[in-house]
């Protein structure tokens, strides 16, 4: 009777773990709905692989943890978004840092010189390289005038630098202006960096119309020359400061854009925009569909239609074009973010549509050439998602061996294919809230034991009299 006490309670125990194993098992091809094959080097361990737009339009989770790596076996491989792998590993993506004011000096302007000719200062420099005067062999230049050039000191920088963000002189308006950005590290030699950037300053009808930000290829240069070639007008500029990273990223990655067409919301004067899947999207670029066109907008997401609205951005944008060429209004920088819906509220309303351009950078993923290839990418499903793997101990380990910068090499990634097609976007028949005839089955011999166990209990309580 003792024995048969202890196996049923056993059993009982046993019962709900294996019920429950029912709903975790281990991922499988036919779990997803989209597959690519990879091209991997041969002898390689470490691996990774860029994401492309196809494979972001297949994923069903935002977190993109139904992305997984499978060998020529159907077995899964250990694989790990890159950034997490670097992160864990002490190298974490960069952070934008706050822009930081530079030393502004103006070059005077001489109005008799030809623009072929060249005009020479005399600079006095710091031990430390930092710039103390600037003199022109001008002798009826103000240095104090109003100027169309520039000399930047970014020598106290110690990150590279990737954009001007400028402030205006009080009350400027009307100022349409395009210039070109040139670096140096000797003050002799000059490269150009920039070529016909936008500066605006306009008002219309109150309405405050700026662009400020001025973009050019990442340097390290200490000097800057900034030059008005538009015209032989002048830069009513105060203040300048100068845009860095704190460090490179290390995945060394091109931003992507993805242009999206809007529709009008049905009931709100809003447009209404859907991205292609959880982009990480960190700039936003609104075109006005009118020419000479202004207005003032807030940008909002959300990562799916039953949560609410949240402002990402706001402020004036315009689109002008007129003989002088075409000026628009400068992007939107925000938090990198995976929302798929978007909205554009206007004012005043817009007849069209503007157009919003999501940019981003593509997220890569490491795996491990585990078992025998070939190898493919599956992606989207609503039934199962990858674990957790220690690559960043891997990691750690290879660039003890192979240097303090080891990367892993990249595999390509091949022409997409269906794989479980829509199933793999259901969950599983025996993770939904219908039992199956296993289950069922399970649920009756737990009730049976129950039952017994109960009987047992009550013939003991009888024998020994209570």
């Amino acid at each position: 009777m003792t024995a048969r006490c202890f196996f049923l309670a056993f059993l009982l125990a046993s019962l709900p773990g294996a019920a429950q194993e029912l709903r975790h098992l281990p991922p499988s091809p036919p779990d997803f709905s989209w597959q690519w094959p990879l091209t991997v080097a041969p002898h390689e361990d470490l691996v990774q692989v860029e994401l492309t737009p196809e494979v972001y339009a297949r994923l069903w989770r935002d977190d993109l943890a139904d992305l997984l790596v499978f060998n020529t076996r159907d077995e899964a491989v250990p694989t790990a978004l890159l950034s997490e792998v670097l992160a864990h590993a002490g190298q974490a993506k960069p952070t934008p840092a706050a822009p930081i004011e530079v030393a502004i000096f103006r070059i005077p302007d001489d109005r008799g010189r030809q623009p072929s000719e060249r005009l020479r200062l005399l600079v006095s420099q710091r031990t430390d390289g930092r710039l103390e005067r600037l003199e022109a062999e001008i002798e009826a230049a103000d240095a104090d005038a109003p100027s169309s050039e520039f000399l930047l000191d970014l020598s106290a920088l110690k990150t590279r630098s990737r954009a001007l963000v400028v402030e205006f002189e009080p009350a400027t308006e009307g100022l349409i202006a395009r210039v070109d950005v040139f670096g140096s590290r000797d003050l002799s030699s000059w490269t150009r960096l920039a070529s016909g950037q936008s500066l605006v300053a306009l008002n219309d009808n109150g309405l405050r119309l700026e662009r400020r930000r001025i973009e050019f290829t990442d340097t390290n240069l200490p000097y800057l020359r900034l030059v008005r070639t538009d015209a032989r007008g002048t830069l009513p500029i105060q203040r300048v400061w100068a845009v860095s990273q704190q460090a490179p990223d290390p995945v060394r990655r091109e931003l992507s854009q993805a242009d999206l067409a809007g529709r009008a919301e049905a009931k709100l004067a809003g447009f209404l925009y859907q991205s292609t899947g959880p982009l990480p999207v960190e700039r936003l670029t609104v075109t006005l569909g009118e020419r000479n066109a202004a207005a003032n907008l807030i940008i909002e997401s959300r990562a799916r239609s039953d949560l609410p609205w949240r402002e990402r951005a706001r402020g004036a944008v315009f689109r002008l074009e007129g003989k002088d060429g075409a000026v628009e209004s400068a992007p939107f920088e925000i938090a990198p973010m995976r929302d798929r819906q978007w909205r554009i509220r206007t004012d005043p309303v817009q007849v069209r549509p503007p157009t919003l351009t999501l940019s981003w950078r593509p997220d890569r993923i490491a795996f491990l050439t585990q078992g025998e290839a070939p190898f493919r990418l599956a992606a989207g499903s609503a039934r199962a998602e990858r674990g957790v793997f220690p690559l960043d101990a891997v990691l750690l380990q290879a660039r003890k061996a192979r240097g303090a910068d080891w990367m892993p090499t990249q595999a390509r990634l091949g022409r997409g294919a269906e794989l479980g097609g829509g199933a793999a976007l259901a969950p599983r028949p025996d993770a939904s809230g219908s039992p199956t005839a296993w289950q069922w089955m399970l649920w009756a011999l737990l009730l049976v034991g129950a039952f017994s166990v109960v009987t047992m209990v009550l013939r003991l309580l009888r024998q020994s009299g209570a």
